[in-house]
């Protein structure tokens, strides 16, 4: 038994490693026929099937390959608006700094003091705060001698007025940025002055600014139609995915074509082909074709020899075990029987003892 069994599985193997061969060649075979169909006129379903399976493919790869150069422009929309935005946030730094330059150039000038009248206050107590502060820092640092508690006293009182002195600085430059900026859209009074050379400059990167800016809204108009497309159609990379999914689907279609138009070539189908398609068929053959017909009618043939001899094997397989199964039946029948019989025995030796008790009583009562 144990040899029918592992010669069933050797066949299983073999057939198994024919079924794999048989495919494969038909499926070469049947893709070789269907290409030649091309350039003829026939009207079966699956050469029909066939070309719209290969269109389909076609046009999905077509679909990926246009995501994904969406994909990329958009990207590269992303780099060019971050790109942009970073240069405009530096031109605006260096706008600011100009700005600051102008504001102090125009505080200096007395040709504009109708225009910074209204902030020379402001700006004067600035200035003599921060020329006070610094006065009171440096004879703080120029202080010698004292205890070490005299020096943590002169640090922390340092450290007090050098704040001071930041938020003046700081307050000082906004205010140079504020006249500047305020003043930015006038003229100068003097072509030749330091004023007129800084507007000239605010107005080079003005005009840099405003084409940047008209730049950035056309990137920025592209990116939001491409963004707008993506909400609606999904995620790209599920985009593709999901294409790259229908085209698996149609290639494994396309493969059942292929073994099944092969098979018909190879004349091992099961069901009976319409003449009509028979005769086209032949019509594709040629006599190079003859030796992978030939492979392919042995391998089929392998299978079904293959398979008789399994169906025998397992057939004799199953008399042995149900033989055993009878004989195991028997043995247990046989084993009931002799119980029976014994059980038989005891019934009749208890029905002989009531038999005798019975008999007892009678001579009893009797006696009484």
């Amino acid at each position: 038994m144990d040899d029918r069994k592992k010669r069933i599985d050797d066949l299983l193997k073999n057939s198994q490693e024919s079924r794999v061969s048989l495919d494969t060649l038909l499926e070469n075979f049947g893709e070789n026929l269907y290409a030649r169909t091309n350039d003829m006129q026939a009207q079966f379903e699956d050469i029909n099937q066939y070309n719209v399976y290969l269109q389909e493919i076609i046009e999905s790869n077509a679909a990926i390959v246009k995501i994904e150069e969406k994909n990329r422009r958009f990207k590269e929309l992303e780099d060019a608006v971050e790109r942009k935005e970073s240069e405009e946030r530096e031109r605006g730094r260096e706008m600011a700094s100009i700005y600051r330059k102008l504001g102090k150039a125009l505080l200096e000038n007395s040709a504009y003091n109708d225009f910074t009248s209204l902030f020379k206050e402001q700006a004067d107590a600035l200035s003599n705060k921060l020329g006070s502060l610094e006065t009171r820092i440096e004879e703080l640092d120029n202080k010698e001698g004292g205890n070490v508690f005299s020096w943590i006293g002169k640090s922390a009182q340092g450290l007090v007025l050098k704040s001071f002195l930041s938020k003046a600085q700081e307050s000082q430059e906004q205010l140079y940025f504020n006249i500047g900026e305020r003043y930015s859209a006038r003229e100068a009074l003097n072509n030749d002055d330091e004023v007129a050379r800084i507007r000239t400059d605010i107005d080079v990167i003005r005009g840099i600014s405003k084409a940047a800016m008209e730049e950035l809204a056309v990137l920025k108009d592209e990116k939001r139609i491409i963004s707008a497309s993506f909400g609606i159609e999904g995620n790209p990379q599920k985009q593709i995915q999901s294409v790259k999914n229908h085209i698996t689907h149609v290639k494994e279609a396309l493969t059942g074509l292929y073994r099944t138009f092969g098979a018909q070539a190879a004349g091992i189908m099961d069901e009976e082909i319409d003449p009509n398609k028979k005769y086209f068929i032949d019509t594709l053959v040629t006599a190079e074709d003859g030796e992978i017909i030939g492979r392919a009618v042995r391998l089929n043939q392998s299978l079904a020899d293959n398979e008789k001899a399994i169906s025998k094997l397992r057939a004799s397989l199953a008399i042995d075990e149900e033989k055993m199964k009878i004989d195991k039946y028997k043995r247990s029948i046989e084993d009931k029987k002799s119980k029976i019989i014994e059980l038989e025995k005891g019934i009749s030796d208890l029905q002989e003892n009531v038999r005798d008790s019975e008999n007892y009583i009678q001579e009893l009562q009797k006696q009484l």
